[in-house]
């Protein structure tokens, strides 16, 4: 499925609407401010305001700061806040579009994130949401998103970040993506892979990033029929490295995301000690199903860890709905700043 990532508000600024403002989004920028003014920061009033907000409310929050007071909400709370709890509140208080761009942007200047989360952002996009992050990275870095990521990027992961980036996501039509069209596309997808020696790469990824959510269902259930193991299988007999890890990232979040959300929650909760980090890189996204509820899957059952991992030491205050991240099993990104 296509998971919409962006708040509504970030879809109306992008497309020139007016911004409207409850009285409430006020309340909670003046709350904001009040809790940063003289002695000493109330990290409490921050912890109320922003850690129970949706993301639409707190995009608009964010987005309202900046109106009232000409000082990004972000700048306020870094100057006020430090360490892994001021790094969380810097995410969730900046517009998603923007944390990403960042991401995006750190990922090509050495600032510690790994390549491979450059697919976990760009992948699963609507074509408006890949359309608002591009200017967004524009507007942030001064350079074209494609033209940076192509000259920073070699190898297979090259072709299927630019793959990804270039081509828009066929919307999905029953009259054209039936059961014949299926077969066609997966066997397709196995002379350019498995069915040949050597693989054409191009070929192969192509295939996989214009499908739709639901024709790339029918087309994996073809392949199963046909070769005896799924599309995920097939991309890793065919590639490795980080383009085996981005395209079989592409097919699980493409196909069932919930698989791949949970498995973040619980990597950044497993071993000694909680991946702080990890879990403050995870809220700023939008929600879905929490556990306990339909969608959260096996193998993790339904409830959430418990013991000394969880939550984190400090107490990361829960949101009022879980907020999922950007998928996938990547190393968290520590370079938001």
């Amino acid at each position: 499925m296509t998971l919409e990532l962006y708040p509504a508000s970030a879809h109306n600024a992008f497309h020139g609407t007016a911004l409207q403002y409850p009285h409430h989004i006020d309340e909670a920028v003046q709350q904001i401010h009040g809790a940063c003014q003289g002695l000493g920061t109330d990290e409490k009033t921050l912890i109320s305001v922003l850690g129970s907000k949706s993301p639409e409310t707190r995009n608009l929050i964010a987005l309202r700061y900046k109106e009232l007071y000409r000082q990004p909400l972000k700048s306020l709370l870094k100057s006020e806040t430090s360490g892994d709890f001021g790094r969380l509140l810097r995410m969730i208080s900046t517009p998603l579009p923007e944390t990403e761009a960042q991401i995006l942007r750190d990922a090509t200047q050495g600032m510690g994130t790994t390549e491979s989360l450059i697919v976990q952002i760009l992948s699963g996009r609507s074509n408006d949401e890949m359309n608002i992050l591009k200017r967004t990275y524009f507007d942030l870095v001064g350079k074209d998103l494609a033209v940076t990521l192509n000259s920073e990027l070699s190898g297979d992961f090259r072709k299927v970040v630019m793959a990804v980036l270039q081509s828009s996501q066929v919307p999905y039509n029953p009259a054209v993506h039936n059961a014949a069209k299926a077969e066609e596309e997966a066997t397709a997808l196995y002379k350019a892979g498995q069915g040949r020696l050597g693989t054409n790469e191009e070929v192969f990824i192509g295939i996989l990033v214009k499908a739709p959510p639901e024709f790339l269902k029918m087309m994996d259930s073809v392949y199963v029929a046909k070769y005896n193991n799924n599309i995920a299988k097939a991309v890793d007999k065919e590639f490795s490295g980080d383009a085996k890890k981005s395209l079989n990232y592409i097919v699980r979040s493409t196909i069932d995301p919930y698989p791949a959300i949970a498995e973040v929650f619980e990597k950044t909760m497993k071993g000694f000690g909680t991946d702080e980090t990890g879990l403050s890189t995870a809220l700023p996204y939008p929600q879905y199903p929490p556990t306990g509820q339909p969608g959260y899957p096996p193998p993790y059952g339904a409830a959430p860890p418990q013991g000394n991992n969880y939550p984190p030491p400090g107490g990361y205050p829960p949101p009022h709905q879980p907020q999922y991240p950007a998928p996938g099993g990547f190393p968290p990104y520590r370079g938001f700043t």
